[in-house]
């Protein structure tokens, strides 16, 4: 029987095919079209088309006329854009560009327009005055960061030209000690934006220009397009370039690691580089340019670490220090812009140094046992962080400090680590503070060299004096450090308790530097100069045996006890024997 025929004799099914035709059924159709130059009109090959903001949706590469198809029946007009990866060897670059297209359009046209070459005469301006229109989150975040004061750090100041604090001239101070004219490059990563355009030769405190008194800005960030292999380099003196279109509003060529960032008014490249741990490297790196000394190594400890290693536990310096949202947003304050996924928009504070990150990242053991008449302590740490502990300039240290005491007496050592002699002041005699040679060890990498080429080889110096290293004391990333110290028990009474703690801290400088310049909160934020990473204390019964951490001491046996309990133990077996007779 033919369908017609059959629809004739049902009714009820002709009813049914009738409804179902009316239904609005969509036809489903790939959307395709071309990318193009906006100046010559040609295709553009390997453009990268997709949806934006949908980072797990399809993609398509344009082929060599700058045709594209994109497997994708949206049910609704969507935005769709085109991007080149920005490459600085390549004769042209092109923004991201976007536009609207519907299911089933096949002329869709993207026009790239070509990079314009440098602005000569650029000047950076200041955050709140560009970025912060669009993009207020992020620069209200940036605001908190030690990025925002690095043209205005007043230690750095202290130790350029000893006018950030009111001691500041105390002690060593660049200008003071070095030739006329020399800048110790301070101002190549500190002021960025100003040396940006004399590399080098840009005194710290001269810079008075206010989008590069913005210290680390969003710009100073954002119109970076490349860091080179060269991590040793300083900034832009070595391995990073910078890129200033000659187009108004140059401010308004940017740099980042998003592939479909787009706006009528924004002109974003995608470097890849952004989302790299080497793009850090580019302030976090380098040496002394004359001697090679190290200054900080803080990428190369990176790739040194567990966490470069590709696989699960693979992480970067901006998994840490630039960490995901906390839920799905906008990157811009301005209406009508894409919900992106929390991977895509990332805390701009720049998470550094804090209690909280070392307690996270850093673990500490202590066990201890009586062993004939000496006390053992043995102190395990462990850095789980992604670089050395401690890492970044050389001013920073840490301290592990075991003391031991009975009955309010403090133990005495016999043998084992000590503290190395930087934890002390300059001041003469003993003050609350100074550890150098108590029962513990140092951690951190101590330079030397003469100040300014001149006069005797001195220890700890800044990276722009440094010569050579002296000693390099501290943890890499995964690997445990481990100490032992011994004190003497002879002079403790057989079962008096025994206490023994451990503290680790963090400082932020040398303590003869802090105190010589008396600063006593940080450069930042008035916090602590020094902060109390992890502590570990356990208590145990001169006689007994080893200890483990937090154990719960427990009070030892005298001889007569020893022979009640076996008497009583005794006893019981006895009875338990004669119950099973019976």
């Amino acid at each position: 029987m033919t369908l017609p025929k059959l629809i004739q004799g049902n009714k009820l099914l002709a009813s049914l095919l009738f409804i179902i035709a009316g239904l609005p059924f969509a036809v489903q159709a790939d959307i395709s079209g071309m990318v193009l130059n906006n100046n010559t009109f040609m295709g553009i090959e390997g453009a990268v088309v997709r949806v934006q903001a949908d980072p797990g949706g399809p993609t398509t590469v344009t082929a060599a006329d700058g045709s594209f198809t994109l497997a994708v029946n949206p049910p609704g007009s969507i935005v769709i854009s085109a991007n080149v990866v920005y490459d600085s060897t390549a004769a042209e670059n092109y923004p991201i560009e976007q536009t609207s297209a519907s299911n089933g359009d096949n002329g869709v046209l993207i026009l790239l327009q070509p990079l314009p070459p440098d602005n000569p005469t650029y000047q950076p301006p200041q955050p709140e005055f560009s970025c912060e229109v669009c993009h207020q989150e992020q620069v209200a975040q940036w605001q908190q960061s030690n990025h925002a004061e690095a043209a205005t750090n007043v230690w750095v100041r202290d130790l350029f030209s000893g006018d950030g604090t009111p001691d500041g001239d105390n002690g060593f101070v660049f200008i003071d000690t070095h030739d006329p004219g020399e800048t110790g490059f301070c101002a190549t990563c500190h002021t960025p934006l100003a040396d940006v355009f004399d590399p080098g030769n840009v005194m710290l405190n001269e810079v008075a220009q206010p989008g590069a008194l913005a210290g680390v800005q969003c710009l100073a960030c954002h119109q970076i397009d490349q860091v080179n292999e060269n991590v040793s380099g300083l900034a832009h003196l070595g391995n990073s370039s910078y890129r200033f279109p000659d187009e108004a509003p140059t401010e308004l060529f940017v740099w980042g690691p998003l592939p479909d960032v787009g706006f009528a008014s924004m002109n974003a490249m995608q470097a890849p580089i952004f989302a790299e741990s080497r793009f850090c490297a580019s302030c976090h790196e380098y040496n002394n340019p004359f001697t090679g000394a190290p200054g900080q190594s803080t990428y190369t400890e990176w790739t040194n670490s567990p966490f470069a290693v590709p696989g699960p536990d693979f992480a970067t310096c901006q998994n840490c220090h630039m960490p995901d949202a906390d839920a799905p947003g906008p990157i811009s304050n301005i209406g009508g812009q894409p919900i992106r996924p929390p991977e895509q928009r990332h805390n701009h504070e720049f998470i550094g140094t804090t209690a909280q990150m070392l307690a996270d990242n850093l673990n500490l053991d202590l066990t201890a046992e009586q062993i004939n008449d000496e006390l053992v302590v043995t102190a395990s740490i462990t850095n789980m962080a992604g670089h050395n502990f401690p890492t970044g300039v050389s001013i920073r240290n840490a301290l592990l400090h075991i003391t031991a005491e009975s009955n309010g007496n403090a133990l005495t050592q016999t043998t084992g680590s000590t503290i190395f002699e930087f934890a002390n002041d300059d001041v003469p005699g003993i003050q609350e503070g100074d550890l150098a040679g108590q029962p513990g060890k140092g951690f951190a990498r101590v330079t030397q060299g003469q100040i300014n080429n001149q006069g005797p080889v001195i220890s700890p110096v800044l990276f722009i004096d440094a010569e050579s290293v002296l000693l390099d004391t501290r943890i890499p990333s995964g690997a445990t450090d481990v100490t032992e110290v011994r004190f003497d028990l002879n002079t403790v009474p057989e079962n008096s308790t025994v206490v023994v703690n451990a503290d680790l801290r963090w400082r932020r400088a040398w303590r003869a530097l802090a105190v010589t310049k008396n600063w006593t909160v940080s450069a930042h934020d008035d916090g602590p100069i020094e902060i109390l990473a992890a502590n570990q204390q356990l208590s145990l019964i001169a006689g007994s045996g080893p200890i483990i951490p937090n154990a719960v001491a427990v009070p030892a046996l005298g001889s007569w006890a020893v022979i009640l309990l076996f008497t009583l133990m005794l006893v019981l077996t006895t009875v338990y024997q004669t119950d099973r007779r019976s």
